[in-house]
């Protein structure tokens, strides 16, 4: 599974939220609009997005040379993902002014999420190498969001090493950013540093506890080292993550019993018996990977959660 197919939607627009200038007064406008709609204009009214793109559409027609305007509808339909025609009009900008930071942005995330990878890299490039020398590079969300895109679009092209570089910049930038985690920790696997691998998928799951991807990238390295414990953890974690809770339970139990120093694991049944229902035993698992890992807020959470209850 590609990193496109990956992403949630709740992620992906996220991502794209956190764009340069303009675009993220107009992005934040019309979702704020769009929360509105959905909550209180009939469903066969125009949705704010289509407004806006409207709107833009006209504006170019009225100006071809303004390059606001184009790149302003090039942002938009990125946003709204369609992807060609963000691309069409970036490249008009692009072609007229090479050095225009929107425009290669929106060419290079545009170009990564349609597959096209090594169209992506020199758009991503020229993008970030401009953004690293700036006086806010280490709090530049846009630069962190094209170096994560730079980053994955480098995985897809077999270039490692690169990849590894990218993704530590972004993290420096965003150090919460599970996504970028799992992509490094994919460039590791790919660059056979399997221990390295690891760490970034466990930092990842420790943001998003159900981040399939992350604990079969686990899963993978665990059977190649023969690692019949750790197999099971991660194999009982894909399990909670699709929801087939009698295998999650089945198999995290056999890790347990083997791994009872290991705080993952015992957070992952917390988060078990929680969801079938069995508070006592999580509570139970719950406070054990609290013993284990006290700043653990997957389950600081988890057990307000089940106390709550």
């Amino acid at each position: 599974m590609s990193f496109l197919q990956k992403l949630s939607d709740s992620r992906f627009l996220t991502r794209l939220i956190l764009l340069v200038g303009s675009l993220l007064i107009l992005v934040v406008a019309v979702f704020a609009a769009i929360y509105y709609w959905d909550r209180y204009i009939h469903l066969g009214d125009e949705s704010p997005i289509q407004r806006s793109l409207s709107e833009l559409e006209q504006a170019v027609r009225d100006n071809p040379n303004d390059i606001d305007a184009r790149m302003s509808l090039a942002e938009m339909y990125l946003v709204d993902k369609q992807y060609g025609d963000a691309i069409r009009q970036a490249s008009q900008v692009n072609k007229a002014e090479p050095a225009n930071e929107r425009s290669l942005f929106v060419l290079g995330i545009a170009y990564a999420s349609t597959g096209k990878f090594t169209q992506a890299i020199p758009a991503l490039e020229t993008f970030t190498e401009g953004r690293l020398t700036g006086p806010m590079a280490n709090s530049d969300q846009a630069l962190e969001a094209a170096l994560y895109y730079l980053g994955a679009s480098y995985i897809e092209t077999n270039q490692s090493e690169a990849a590894i570089k990218s993704l530590n910049q972004a993290l420096v930038i965003n150090q919460t950013d599970a996504d970028a985690m799992y992509k490094l920790g994919q460039a590791y696997a790919r660059s056979n540093q399997p221990d390295q691998a690891i760490v970034q998928y466990e930092k990842a799951v420790r943001f998003v506890p159900d981040f399939q991807e992350a604990y079969q990238g686990m899963l993978e390295i665990y059977l190649t080292q023969n690692k019949i414990e750790y197999v099971n953890y991660a194999r009982g974690m894909l399990a909670y993550s699709q929801r087939d809770l009698k295998k999650a339970q089945s198999e995290l139990e056999a890790s347990a019993a083997v791994l009872d120093r290991y705080a993952p694991v015992h957070l992952g049944l917390g988060l078990t018996y929680e969801a079938i229902g069995a508070a006592e035993k999580s509570i139970q698992s719950l406070n054990k990977a609290l013993e284990l890992d006290p700043n653990n807020f997957m389950a600081q959470q988890a057990l307000g959660r089940v106390q709550g209850k």
